[in-house]
Parts: structure tokens; sequence; C-alpha cells
């Protein structure tokens, strides 16, 4: 559900994926009519009707609904973008491993819907083929822990996309804060100049109030 293949190409479902979606993504953009099924859209006679775009921002409301604002040429000749907001998912559709912002596998996919990584509890009974043989084995016990000898692993799968993204978040982040940092320095900076004119400015009226006096005291 929320992804199908037409002549080798993996689709994404924008519905489906909105948790995906995010800021400077290359989407493809419905543009046929907006009583069209998934099935019409999903047909290759109508492939026409899906523009090359671009994901300008994402927009979270109650709950798990967003919108969007895409950007896009509405014709070949145009040398300004088309901004269209309130854009639903619905509308929206992504190339799997068509950029890297964008997973490369239905693994990666899947993994993205969860957040970007899976924690898998796997006990070693599971690892017994044999049900009958499972069901009637008893777990041998430590002596000196009295603990059953069954153990469970904890694998923690994480996606190379989910990483890349967590890297760029990371560094937009650390970005920003640097910007704030040296904005928040400057004018530090400009007010302490400010205090210092302020400063002399009073000094050199004192200092010309004193030469007023003293030059007119008489010899």
């Amino acid at each position: 559900a929320g992804k199908y293949e037409l002549d080798g190409t993996t689709y994404l479902e924008g519905t489906t994926y909105a948790k995906v979606l995010e800021e400077g993504m290359p989407i493809q953009l419905w543009m046929g009519s907006a009583a069209a099924t998934n099935g019409e859209k999903r047909d290759l006679r109508n492939y026409n009707h899906w523009k090359m775009a671009l994901l300008a921002k994402v927009v979270k409301k109650r709950g798990t609904e967003i919108s969007c604002y895409v950007s896009y040429l509405k014709d070949s000749t145009d040398e300004d973008e088309t901004l269209e907001s309130n854009v639903s998912p619905s509308r929206i559709r992504l190339v799997l491993g068509s950029d890297p912002s964008i997973p490369s596998t239905m693994e990666e996919a899947h993994l993205a819907l969860m957040g970007g990584e899976q924690t898998i509890h796997i006990s070693s009974a599971d690892n017994n083929n044999d049900a009958a043989t499972a069901n009637k084995a008893l777990p041998s016990i430590d002596e000196h822990t009295g603990l059953s000898g069954w153990s469970t692993t904890t694998i923690r799968k994480v996606s190379s996309h989910y990483e890349q993204n967590q890297e760029k978040k990371r560094k937009r982040n650390h970005e920003k804060e640097l910007a704030e940092y040296q904005e928040k320095k400057a004018k530090e900076i400009q007010a302490r100049k400010m205090e210092e004119a302020k400063y002399a400015n009073a000094h050199d009226s004192a200092l010309g109030a004193y030469d007023v006096w003293s030059s007119s005291t008489p010899g």
C-alpha cells in the first residue's frame, strides 16, 4: 500500500508517505482533476498530468495532517516559478531513489515511516525451527543466577537515508546557532561602540567647557 511501479520506476504516494516529506525534496505534483482516484493517478496514460516540482515548505497541522508549499514552472518557457500553497499530500508522489533526500529502497522508506529506525527483539527460542520441539523444550537454568538460559537479542536497524537527514538537520541547527551567536556578538560590539562614543563625547564636552573658562581668566 502506498507504492506502485510503472515501467520499472517505483513511486511512493504522498498520502502514505506524508511523514517522509520535507523541505527541498524534488517531487511530482498531480495537475489533473481534483476528483481523480488513486487508480487514475497511477494510470500510465495520465503520466502527463504529473509535473516536476520542489517542496518549498511543509506545514504541520493538527495531529499527523500536513499541507505543503510547492514551487514549479507552469510552462517550460516561464522564467519565474509558481508557488502554490496548501497543497495536499494526495497530489504528491516521490520517485524512489531519485534524490539523496528520498529513500532509495523500500526498506529505507519503511524505516522512514517509523521515524528512521526500528528496534527488533529476537528471543533465542525463536531460532528453533521446530515449533513442537520449541514448545516442549525447557530453558536451561543457570545454577549461579537462577535465570533462564533463553536470551533476547536487540537489533537496531537505522537507514543510511535517516542518518544522512539527521546529519543535515544537525548541520542546519549548528549553522543557525552560529548565525544567532554572531548576530548577538555584533549587537554587543555595536552597543559597546555606542557607549564608548557617548563617553568620548561627554569627555570632549567637559574639556571644551574647561578651555572656555580657562581662556577667560585674566592674566
